[in-house]
């Protein structure tokens, strides 16, 4: 678990996660019905959509967990 800093930084983690899970991204895109250069448009826009994230998770068989934690 991390505390999100910024959306370049949840694309590090989801790009540590294939790793993790012996994937790749276009074995994600291949799951998710779509090419691999759809995939990648989706995944380098600035404004990643957490419906589509979610969906590669999905894909890796893992779930997309988000927690609201109060500041210390």
């Amino acid at each position: 678990m991390f505390k999100y800093v910024s959306n370049s930084q949840i694309k590090k983690e989801f790009k540590k996660a294939v790793i993790d899970h012996d994937t790749t991204m276009v074995a994600i895109a291949e799951k998710c019905g779509i090419n691999r250069q759809q995939l990648n448009n989706r995944f380098n826009n600035n404004r990643l959509a957490l419906s589509d994230l979610s969906k590669w998770c999905d894909a890796m068989d893992c779930d997309l967990v988000i927690d609201f934690k109060p500041r210390e």
